[in-house]
């Protein structure tokens, strides 16, 4: 593996924490957004997050805007409006876009809005790096001293560029940074060995099999798989693929969510491969702790894919983890923090294991840990 020195590569990234450290280009965002009129401006997945991290932040939505407002009537309760609206008042309202753009088309975007004479515009990754940085000071030596660690834990050179290009990304809010995609099938990218195979193999966001069909194209038919899906449709669909396809010589399939413990939670619905869970959810769906379920399973890999719900569902397989030692492959991209937080978390659970990260999409989308042995 091509590998920098690992005392080289966290000295760099430490010294990029500490070029931002005491977070001033976010200060006109933190002071405006207190004394304006907040619309998001995207109703997908990253006006979600957006939405929920200003709720976390006591901070009151006034609405959303979206080119399906005359569908979409509202959404979370709240109005949804056009672009060009004349019932916003745009010299109260700031407008957050929340929807992924690099450097060039956000800069686009937002000439767009001032000419429509919005005052205040800005980009999602702002609200959130503003909330590491301006809604709790302490966040942010929380967060650094576990970016550092995790410099020290990556295995190769490819591993290290994207978590430089996210954390670059992230605090410059230039999308432009984030890193480029690799040129492999995601959950089975090349050029990492992984120690147990795939022979029993753990699907949590099953959707309606697309990733145990890959596997089934790469390498034939597993021993067993034990899938987890909890959004009703996407249930529907993976039962029936597998009646008529299997995929294993054993399936255990679970209408569930997956998360720290076992218990009921609201879950966001028919958003298809975003469906999540989320407090602003229109159902309520079954969830369960792995450790909970499957404690004799003995996984030889675990996939998650979770929409957010990834370093609380490894909470909840701890103790599978650190018994059986399956190589892993975790979405780290839906939230900034999980980037640094879910390495961190598993280095805890099992310090030989080894790290690598891989960007399988446009924008820093489906960046995967991998771990093995």
């Amino acid at each position: 593996m091509n590998v920098l020195n690992n005392n080289s590569f966290q000295s760099k990234i430490e010294k990029l924490i500490m070029s931002y450290e005491n977070g001033e280009q976010f200060d006109e965002f933190f002071n405006d957004i207190t004394s304006s009129d907040i619309f998001i401006y995207g109703a997908g997945n990253s006006g979600i997050m957006t939405y929920e991290l200003l709720q976390r932040s006591n901070l009151n939505i006034v609405g959303f805007i979206d080119k399906r407002a005359s569908d979409l009537k509202t959404y979370f309760g709240k109005p949804v409006y056009t672009v060009d609206t004349k019932e916003i008042n745009k010299d109260k309202a700031l407008i957050i876009v929340a929807f992924l753009c690099n450097e060039e088309e956000i800069k686009k975007v937002k000439e767009y809005l001032f000419a429509l004479k919005y005052k205040k515009v800005f980009y999602f990754y702002e609200v959130c790096m503003s909330y590491i940085f301006n809604f709790g000071k302490e966040l942010l030596k929380h967060h650094k001293d576990k970016m550092i660690r995790v410099a020290s834990y990556l295995e190769d050179k490819r591993s290290q560029e994207i978590f430089l290009n996210f954390l670059e990304a992230s605090f410059s809010t230039d999308m432009g940074k984030l890193p480029k995609p690799d040129n492999s099938i995601q959950y089975f990218a090349d050029g990492i060995e992984h120690k147990h195979r795939y022979l029993r193999f753990i699907d949590c966001g099953a959707y309606d099999g697309d990733t145990v069909y890959m596997l089934n194209k790469l390498i034939g038919q597993v021993e067993k798989v034990a899938l987890f899906e909890p959004e009703p449709e996407n249930f529907k669909k993976l039962v029936n693929r597998l009646k008529e396809k299997p995929v294993a010589k054993e399936h255990i399939l679970f209408p569930c969510g997956v998360w720290s413990n076992t218990t009921m939670m609201k879950f966001l619905s028919g958003k298809a491969m975003g469906s999540q869970i989320s407090q602003n959810g229109d159902i309520y769906v079954q969830c369960v702790a792995l450790d909970d379920v499957i404690m004799d399973f003995a996984p030889t890999f675990i996939k998650m894919d979770i929409e957010g719900a990834e370093y609380e569902a490894i909470l909840g397989a701890k103790n599978i983890i650190k018994e059986y030692k399956p190589d892993l492959a975790i979405s780290v991209y839906h939230k900034i923090e999980h980037i640094w937080e879910i390495p961190y978390l598993i280095k805890q659970l099992n310090p030989e294991c080894k790290l690598y990260l891989r960007c399988h999409a446009s924008h820093g989308i489906d960046t995967v840990l991998y771990v093995t042995y």
